[in-house]
This record gives structure tokens, sequence and C-alpha cells, in this order.
């Protein structure tokens, strides 16, 4: 099925193997900002307006949070009893069914591991479609309940804000984060919410707390109960408006953790231009109080809209958006030597001597763009990683519709959105001690492999991080043999700096593929230098289920992480087809829920 190509183009072949091309070296061209921050939009780099914390809880008697100071975020019961190997079920549509919700279409389902305690207790966090679940490490089974020891039942994320954060965090985008910070050994939930509708945004983010002897790593917390501290921002004060006061839509968040703080990015998007992506804006949230407990400091915010887009001679649109903070792993701390929190972002192809959009094919782009939060601080712009020989051109790309990146194909003529034109989530940082000693960054993308049928595949990155980052070696993979797509990639990194790799494929015979397939999760694993372990289908085929998903959004924050136990195995979580779940899910009427989660685990060598 697939094949791995090297630079020296001998083939290798592997069952199940796609083509990986092993690249090296790269330089870095740094470029100063052209700043006016004084306008609106403002546009280059330039320092943003802190949101406003407008309520917060913790659970430290010295807290001066209106919410108080003992605060519950959770109920928990008891793990049922179970067991599972290499895989478990995550959440899924008939799952919040069951617990007397309608489930939404649009899952986006992400997680992070914590650890097991001296009696084998830890769990995996999920969200998925607002809703969130901690599975026991041993069972496979969820722990969050309603009430205390009533049985596992998915929760809502917005309970964890509940009653008092109620007016803040309501009506939340699809786009949540659930993570487990393996610095200050916390799990964290984070969503951006609209709870008035219109133009009113929050901010709100909780972070584990210890349940009386039971520390903040174990969610299963004390008497049935999960300690949080919570904080609710009010992002309004910090998002820019356009040159006629049309406050932009903050989308799409990207978070990361770092030893001095928590670092969140999210789009600009033009309402009245078609949600159209100006640039982004990132902050840098106050962690050490949060984790304390304590009321926090305001973000530290900045925006960045190329020049070129404002303006009656505009653009409309940035070529570089959807940045990633650097996400910290491993059991090395960052060092001292560090340059700072880490950023990077995929650059666009655009039209040769100009920065529209590329209009005529072929549309290719040879470059990433990197900052640093001092880079930010300083109103940098950013350092372009360029890599000439090899360029690539965006999974999804039509010159005819830049804009639009919906085409990978489901079995019964449905399309996902292959999100070709940014980087997956999500950066995974790490400080390697044992080969090449130094930081290192790990990301993918999907990438189009057939311009005739807009296959895609993925192509990822390792990157050699600090003031002037440079590529390790990137790789590419896709399916040759049965020309099935390959789409919504996201890594991670072991200690011996091993990649980890989950993505999903798909199919549709009237597309060029071989035969029609469900949308399924693949993982893999990658050697530090470059050499590929076959792919693992978690399921294959999966659904077989006769329906496409109901929309065109598919797992765009599936994730990997890895064990704080060994540092070695990986945890993922991704979508899958399970047929028609739920009736009418969605307001389409005779439409219905076909989507599930599977969590997984694989450790390189193991054959997962």
């Amino acid at each position: 099925m697939l094949t791995r190509r090297v630079n020296d183009e001998k083939k290798l072949e592997f069952p199940k193997r796609a083509p990986l091309l092993l690249l090296l070296l790269l330089g870095t061209v740094p470029v100063s900002a052209q700043n006016n921050c004084g306008v609106a939009p403002p546009t280059g780099t330039c320092a943003a307006p802190s949101p406003m914390q407008t309520w917060c809880a913790g659970n430290n008697s010295g807290s001066t949070c209106p919410g108080g100071t003992s605060w519950v975020g959770f109920s928990t019961s008891p793990p049922a009893a179970g067991s599972w190997t290499n895989q478990f079920e995550g959440l899924d549509a008939a799952s919040l069914q069951h617990a007397g919700v309608r489930p939404r279409p649009q899952p986006d389902p992400n997680g992070g591991v914590g650890p097991t305690n001296t009696s084998g207790v830890g769990q995996y966090l999920e969200f998925s479609a607002n809703y969130v679940q901690a599975f026991d490490r041993q069972t496979g089974n969820g722990i969050l309940s309603t009430k205390p020891g009533s049985g596992a039942t998915p929760q809502p994320i917005s309970a964890l804000f509940l009653p008092g954060g109620g007016n803040y965090c309501g009506n939340g985008s699809v786009d949540g984060i659930a993570s487990y910070d393996r610095i200050d050994g916390v799990f964290v939930l984070a969503n951006i919410f609209n709870p008035g509708g219109n133009t009113t945004y929050y901010y709100c983010i909780g972070v584990s707390a210890p349940s009386a002897s039971v520390p903040a790593s174990n969610l299963q917390g004390s008497n049935n109960q999960s300690n949080w501290n919570v904080y609710a921002y009010y992002l309004n004060p910090a998002i820019p408006h356009d040159s006629a006061g049309h406050l932009y839509f903050p989308d799409y968040q990207r978070f990361g953790t770092w030893s001095d703080g928590f670092y969140v990015a999210w789009d600009l998007e033009d309402t009245t231009r078609n949600f159209d992506i100006v640039g982004f804006e990132v902050c840098k949230l106050d962690k050490a109080n949060m984790i304390a407990g304590l009321s926090s400091n305001p973000p530290v915010c900045y925006t960045y809209i190329p020049s070129y887009v404002a303006g009656p001679n505009g653009t409309d649109s940035s070529l570089i958006h959807t940045l990633l903070p650097a996400d910290f792993e491993g059991n090395n701390p960052v060092p001292s030597s560090t340059a700072g929190e880490y950023f990077l972002a995929q650059v666009n192809p655009s039209n040769p001597g100009t920065n529209n959009q590329c209009t005529t094919a072929p549309c290719t782009s040879n470059q990433l763009a990197f900052w640093t939060w001092s880079g930010f601080i300083g109103g940098d712009g950013p350092t372009y990683i360029n890599f000439p020989s090899n360029p690539y051109t965006p999974g999804c790309y039509d010159p005819a519709r830049p804009y639009n990146t919906i085409c990978v194909p489901e079995p019964y003529g449905g399309v996902i959105d292959g999100l070709g034109d940014r980087l997956n989530y999500r950066l995974a940082y790490r400080y390697l001690t044992t080969g090449t000693s130094g930081e290192y960054l790990a990301v993918a993308q999907t990438v189009q492999m057939n311009a005739s049928t807009q296959r895609t595949g993925i192509r990822y990155y390792l990157i050699a991080a600090g003031a002037n980052p440079s590529i390790v070696h990137l790789g590419e993979i896709q399916d040759a043999t049965y020309h099935l797509f390959a789409s919504m990639p996201s890594v991670a990194m072991d200690s011996n700096g091993d990649i980890g790799l989950t993505f999903t494929v798909t199919g549709n015979t009237k597309r060029g593929s071989a035969m029609s397939y469900d949308p399924s999760p693949v993982v893999m694993t990658i050697s530090r230098s470059g050499k590929a372990d076959p792919p693992v289908l978690i399921l294959s085929n999966s659904g077989a289920s006769g329906q496409d998903e109901t929309d065109n959004f598919w797992g765009e924050y599936v994730s990997v992480s890895s064990d704080p136990n060994d540092d070695l195995t990986f945890w993922a979580v991704n979508e899958y087809m399970k047929g028609n779940q739920t009736v009418n899910c969605t307001p389409k009427t005779g439409s219905g829920c076909t989507w599930a989660t599977r969590v997984f685990t694989c450790k390189k060598g193991s054959g997962c």
C-alpha cells in the first residue's frame, strides 16, 4: 500500500507504508516587521490591550477570586471494571445522547495523558464536541459524572465553570482544548465562549488542583470530587477592529504549555468578508497564579496582521495564520539557554511578486514562519525557514478557490475540509540531551500529492529550535498504491526524539481511490533519523456505515502526546465513523451523527 522514498532514491518497501522524503539543512531569513499599530486594524506585530479577568475561582485559602477558595470542577465516580489493549472507545455521539443532550456533528477530539500513581491510578482527559471525559488508564472507562458516585457520564466543558462562571463560559466554540502540562503536573481545559451571541467573547480556562492529599495530576480527586482552578477573561478589549469598526472574530484557538506561562493563539477573521483570515492574536497567560488558585495578572497579547492585508488596495487576507505555540513535553526542563517560547505557522502560496494568494497553478510554498515570544515583545516580523528545493502545495489547494480547502472525499459523496492552509495541532517541543542535544520542534500538515485528483498526504518536520531554527529533516507520507487520501495529522516526540504521528485515511473511487473507504484513524512512528515504521490502521474502513459525516469538518484537533510514565509511549485520540448513532442530531431533517472517537497507544518498535 505504501512506500518510503529517501534522498538517495532507493525505494524501501514496507506494508502499508507511504513515501517519505528525507531532507536536511535549510537556512532562515529574518524579516523586520512593518508596524503601524495606531490604526484600525493595527498592522505588523503590535501589542494589544489585555483581556480582562472578569471572574475566577480557586483552591487556595488566600485566593481573592469571587468564585471562592474551594472550587469543585467535576464530580467523579469510580471507573467501571474493564480492561483494554492498545485502544479503547472515547467520546462519541451515542454517549452524548445517552447523557441527555443533542450531539453536535463536529467533535474536534483532542486530549492529554497524565501519569499513574503508585496504585496505578491515572487518567486520559478527552475533549470532543464541547464535552469532556476523563478515562481511567487501567480500565479505559470514564470517571467524570453528573453527581458524586452516580456513574460515568460525559460532562459539558461549561460545567467546569458553573454556577459562578455561567454568565461568561456558555455557548462554547467546538475548538476546545484538553491537555496535560508535563511541567507543573496539571490538566488543562480551555475554550473560547460566546455567551451573549453577536460579538461578545470570553476565554475560559481551568487547571486541575489538588484535592486533599490527591495531587492535581489525579482527576479522581477525593470524596468523588475533582478540584479545579478556573478563570474567565473578557476578550473584546484585546481583539482588534477593522477600519469600519467591526470586531474581528477570534477562531481556531491553539494552545501550548511552557515553563513561564500558558500560551494561546487564535485567528482573526473578518466577518464582513466571508470570514477571511486577516492575521492572528497570541497571548501569554499567568500560569503561576492559575496553578496556585490565585487571582491572575492580566494576559499579555500581541496581534499580527500583515500590512498588505489592510487598506483599499489590500488583499483582505493573510498568507500567514493559525499560529501554533510550542507545547512542552518530556522530563528535561526547558534549558536556560532557550530563546523562549517558540511559535510556527505555514506560509501559503502567493502569485509571484505579490502578496495575493496564488490563483495560477502550480501553487507552491517553500517557507514556514517562525517567532519567539521575545520577538513578539520586540515587534518583530517572522523569521522565514526556507526550503527552496522542496516546495509543497497545501492540501486541497484550488487556484480557482484559494480560500476553500474542502476536498478530502468520503465514500458516499461527502467531502471534508483538509485544512491544507495551516499547520495542524500540535507543535511538539522537547529538549533532548541524547544524540545531538538541543531544543527540537515537531509538526505536521496536509499537503497535495496529486494535482489531477487533489489526493492529499502528510508532510512532517523535525526542526532544531533556537534563535536560528533549521530543519533537521522533513518527510512525506502518502498512499501511492490504493490512492487513499491522508489528512489531519498530529505529532508528538518521545524521550529519544522519535516522532509519533496520527492521521486519517479515506477514499472514494470517483476521486481516483481503488476503493471507497470510510474515514479511519492511523498511527505510526518515525525515528529521529527519519526512518518510519509501518503505519497501523486503528480501525480499518471503520464505519462501512453507508453514510458520510453530516458536515465538512473532521478531526481538526486530533492530538498525540507522550506518556509521563515511560516518556516513550504515545497516546492519541482520533475520530472515526460508526454509522448513524443518533437521528437528527443536527438541524437538517433526516441527518444523523456518525462520529465516534478512539483513544489508542503506540510505542516505537512495538508494532502498536
